[in-house]
């Protein structure tokens, strides 16, 4: 949450009296701000930096703690497991800054970090009208990694509404569209799924978007 938002932080000071815990809660390992799940909260500043080095560990080791179940996402893959892989960085379009892909990054840029090579792993669990649910396992970290890739996937999360708009559609067969081709918009469902999923087309730019924090592997 931003500042003066009602965010998780600020709910913590009312936790913790409702536990009735002698010091502060905070935050060891949260979803990202606009995906749901669990929450590890510790109030022993030393257990946090264990914990905190244990998920650095991990990942140094090849070992992925965290499992995301994507709840729907619009599109079936073509593949029921596979990798999506591809280097991301922070571009300006316009007034705003996102995130996008690319797809073959250089050494150079490597180096400098400024791109990112990112890796998740995916399996579908199961399909129903053209939607799917997949479990997603993010192998490297970057901000709003899972929703670019699914993108990658050309099937964007449900209630997705910043990347979905660069999944289109000709004839009904998906397509990549470039990100400066595609402003962040509500993203657009086809009337049988509006109608599945009990929205009007008014209340769609109030979907959540639908990735959930499933798993978290501790020492």
């Amino acid at each position: 949450g931003r500042p003066g938002e009602l965010s998780l932080a600020t709910l913590l000071p009312a936790l913790r009296r409702r536990l009735g815990l002698p010091t502060e809660l905070h935050v060891v390992k949260a979803p990202a701000r606009q995906c749901s799940g669990l929450v590890l909260l510790s109030s022993c500043h030393r257990t946090t930096e264990q914990l905190q080095r244990f998920f650095a560990d991990a990942r140094r080791r090849g070992q992925y703690p965290a499992t995301y179940c994507s709840a729907v996402t619009v599109g079936v893959p073509t593949k029921a497991e596979g990798e999506i892989r591809t280097g991301l960085c922070w571009q300006q379009q316009g007034d705003t800054v996102m995130v996008v892909p690319v797809p073959a990054p250089g050494r150079r840029s490597l180096a400098r970090k400024e791109v990112k090579s990112t890796l998740t792993h995916y399996r579908v669990l199961g399909t129903a009208e053209g939607c799917a649910l997949l479990q997603l396992q993010p192998r490297t970290a970057f901000p709003e990694q899972l929703p670019v890739h699914l993108t990658l996937l050309l099937c964007p999360a449900l209630g997705d509404h910043e990347h979905s708009s660069r999944v289109g559609k000709v004839l009904g067969v998906p397509f990549l569209l470039p990100p400066e081709a595609a402003p962040a918009r509500t993203q657009v469902l086809d009337e049988e799924l509006l109608r599945r999923l009990g929205l009007s087309p008014q209340q769609l730019r109030r979907l959540p978007l639908h990735l959930h924090l499933q798993q978290l592997v501790l020492p």
